[in-house]
């Protein structure tokens, strides 16, 4: 079975859908995969024995130290380890340039992610990454278009970067929040553990540490930097809408996201007022409810996905 099509298959099996037949065959490549490279290692130098060891090690055994940000089901701490090695292999094996693979989420959906350093990614509704089947060089570079909050696998002789439209981001080890989305006019960086640099060609360049924040309009290419609590930003990784100051414009956006929805907005005024609000485990009628009562306002259905904000 090719790399490809196995990741298609953990993807399958990380939604449950898989027959007790494709459980047992995702069972055996992972063995079959652990021996290719253990008997690849055998036949390496001691010296690159002792770097892949340390590798393997730190990958494996340093991560149990550490405060995982996800619950990630067993198979996927498997995984984790299954593409370190897949790496290695690749490397050993003097591989050409790796391939690039992407995972993207829709409307109402979204993804945990293991990239091949063992980094955990949880991608938002409506959101892409972009990254190699194996990182190669000295950066471990990934592209995202959307939002995603990273715990990044640390690697201090390969920094990890994520670049969004221009926009640079780049880590050793740490876990933080990007905000990225094509519609939106700015981008935004917040950091929960660890430090983050922030940098792009038009003069940013912004060193952020635990629960600060970057702010950066694509347009003026004007960015604030401010102290801000994390859990605001990462809301949506525990399932709470937290509306924190936003237009109605882009809390219509976020509910649209979430549950794979479209509302229609009225001329005037009302786009740019701001609102407050945090639904946690979320339901599309009692949100409607909260927000109406805010806007003095309501919301029409249309079609069961389709609905009109009626003053």
């Amino acid at each position: 079975m090719k790399t490809n099509e196995f990741i298609k298959l953990l993807e399958k099996h990380q939604a449950g859908l898989t027959s007790p037949e494709e459980d047992l065959l995702v069972q055996k490549y992972f063995k079959a995969k652990l021996k290719d490279s253990a008997s690849v290692l055998s036949s390496s130098s001691d010296a690159a024995k002792d770097r892949v060891n340390i590798r393997l090690q730190s990958s494996l055994f340093g991560a149990k130290q550490q405060k995982s940000t996800f619950r990630i089901p067993p198979v996927w701490a498997v995984a984790a380890s299954i593409a370190l090695l897949f790496g290695l292999f690749m490397v050993f094996n003097g591989s050409s340039d790796p391939e690039i693979q992407w995972v993207q989420t829709e409307y109402g959906q979204k993804k945990e992610i293991i990239l091949p350093d063992g980094s955990k990614v949880l991608l938002n509704s409506g959101s892409r990454i972009e990254f190699p089947t194996y990182f190669k060089g000295e950066k471990r570079e990934v592209n995202l278009v959307g939002e995603a909050f990273f715990d990044v696998h640390r690697d201090t002789l390969h920094p990890f970067v994520i670049s969004t439209e221009g926009v640079k981001t780049q880590v050793l080890g740490t876990s933080f929040n990007v905000n990225a989305f094509p519609e939106n006019d700015s981008i935004s960086v917040s950091v929960a553990t660890g430090k983050v640099r922030v940098s792009n060609q038009k003069g940013v360049n912004e060193i952020l540490l635990p629960d600060q924040q970057l702010h950066y309009h694509k347009n003026t290419h004007a960015f604030r930097k401010a102290q801000k609590n994390a859990m605001v930003d990462r809301a949506w990784t525990l399932n709470t809408i937290h509306l924190d100051n936003k237009t109605v414009k882009e809390a219509v956006q976020i509910i649209e996201r979430w549950f794979n929805i479209k509302i229609e907005m009225p001329e005037g005024d009302l786009a740019d007022r701001k609102i407050m609000g945090k639904y946690q485990n979320p339901e599309l009628q009692q949100t409607f409810e909260s927000l109406s009562f805010l806007l003095q306002a309501k919301f029409e259905e249309i079609t069961p996905e389709t609905y009109r904000i009626v003053p």
